[in-house]
């Protein structure tokens, strides 16, 4: 099962690279504070697990929205690359004739996922928060794609955790892209 605490950890690394980045994502200077996280919280489809994931999050405080956006984007890249190998690891495992068949599917799905996420991120660091927006959701449909596909099967529920997980992680991005000024 993947954990918040991993989560974290790869966040504050990936905080530390991003204060490298942040002077090329200047134009959209607004600082990011506890107030608004609690805002942009206020607006995911599960505010407690934003927080959550938010207030962990080392130095969230000190960037700029394009900065978090770039943040969440790379943490939903690293749920969905964790959940994708799990999924690998469960085909050959799998006894279900139709379970195997249908991990095989998700593991498409979440191919399509992570190339959604590169694609938000490619269109973040062009200035075009729409584009990462739309490439965020595309992304949240594969997760539940995979969610779907699962349905009625006895699918390890780490499998189903990512996908949940995915989801809640694309819906903070969909809240920050929405607030980046165009």
């Amino acid at each position: 099962m993947v954990s918040f605490k991993s989560y974290f950890f790869q966040a504050s690394i990936l905080l530390g690279m991003m204060l490298f980045v942040a002077p090329s994502l200047a134009r959209a200077n607004v600082k990011v504070t506890k107030g608004v996280i609690n805002d942009i919280c206020s607006k995911t489809q599960n505010p407690s697990f934003c927080l959550g994931v938010l207030n962990q999050i080392p130095g969230a405080t000190t960037t700029d929205l394009p900065g978090l956006a770039k943040i969440a984007i790379d943490l939903a890249s690293s749920n969905a690359t964790k959940t994708l190998q799990l999924i690998k690891s469960l085909v050959p495992k799998a006894t279900n004739i139709k379970l195997k068949e249908r991990y095989g599917t998700c593991s498409e799905h979440y191919d399509n996922a992570i190339g959604d996420l590169d694609d938000a991120q490619q269109y973040l660091k062009t200035g075009d928060p729409m584009g990462a927006n739309l490439s965020t959701s595309a992304s949240m449909d594969e997760a539940s794609d995979c969610d779907d596909e699962l349905k009625g099967l006895p699918a390890d529920p780490s499998v189903l955790k990512g996908n949940q997980d995915l989801n809640n992680i694309c819906s903070i991005i969909l809240v920050i892209a929405n607030l980046i000024p165009r």
